[in-house]
């Protein structure tokens, strides 16, 4: 059986560890157990229909097993990948009823209110895990980023200092201190965390980022070099070409600048922050 907030941990080791605890084999029933095989087997290939059905099933035939907790959590991420996302909320909801302290229920839970777009209520469930689980990965980067997009950045800051020391070298880690800093005026430091990044994923979006840093920084040969490399890997980021009429700018070239702003438009920047380049 597969707990499937990522669809790929394997947990069959979880139901031989609850067979020893009960003392014998025998002590789950042989149809509850190939219901859950059935359920694990339709949720590796994506049958959510079959998967939905094997996991009500198993909870029917023994409804006072300790491990239908786990089936629930699984159930509500099934209904969520089907797509009935307040169904899959509801489950949930269930489950945690169930198991208060239980970080793949929440955890589960906190994904699909994401979805949602209930940020604030994934932000409540995330709090719960690091109450239960304090250097819990996984809730230290979610929460912080999500208080640092509504602009809570006491709690970010914390969130992310604390994950650095949990994890030094996780791509979440330079993630979250890069836009950490970068976002609190801080653009110095963020740019190693943003060569860290590019180290392992050398992507526009991540040159993009360590291009206005370095802008922000009077760097304005590096800020060029990370336009090219990541022009060469995505020609097509308007954010890139944004990065570049600023270059323009401070590099007193107006038409260049405009022919970049013009560009970076076609390419998806946003009309409104372009428009105060030249607002002056």
């Amino acid at each position: 059986m597969k707990t499937i907030d990522n669809k790929s941990v394997s947990i069959k080791a979880f139901f031989f560890a609850l067979m020893a605890v009960a003392g014998a084999f025998g002590a789950y029933g042989i149809d509850y157990l190939r219901l859950v095989e059935w359920a694990d087997q339709a949720i590796e290939a994506e049958k959510w229909a079959e998967a939905k059905s094997y996991l009500q099933e198993a909870m029917q035939a023994e409804p006072s097993n300790p491990a239908n907790l786990l089936l629930l959590s699984n159930l509500g991420m099934v209904e969520f990948y089907s797509g009935e996302d307040s169904l899959a909320l509801k489950t949930l909801t269930d489950a945690r009823a169930m198991g208060p302290r239980s970080v793949t229920v929440l955890q589960n839970r906190a994904r699909v209110l994401r979805h949602m777009h209930r940020d604030r209520d994934a932000m409540a469930d995330y709090g719960l895990i690091l109450e239960i689980d304090s250097v819990n990965a996984h809730a230290l980067f979610n929460r912080g980023y999500l208080a640092l997009i509504y602009g809570d950045t006491v709690t970010a800051g914390k969130d992310f200092a604390m994950l650095e020391k949990v994890k030094p070298n996780s791509t979440d880690t330079f993630l979250g201190m890069a836009v950490y800093n970068s976002n609190t005026g801080k653009p110095a430091k963020a740019i190693p965390y943003y060569t860290k990044l590019i180290g392992r994923y050398p992507i526009a979006a991540y040159y993009a980022s360590r291009a206005m840093c370095r802008l922000d920084t009077g760097d304005l040969a590096g800020a060029s070099e990370d336009i090219a490399l990541g022009l060469e890997d995505d020609p097509d980021d308007g954010e890139l070409y944004f990065c570049r009429a600023i270059l323009n700018i401070l590099r007193f070239r107006e038409e260049d600048a405009r022919a970049d702003a013009r560009l970076a438009l076609e390419h998806g920047a946003d009309p409104a922050r372009v428009a105060l380049l030249f607002s002056k």
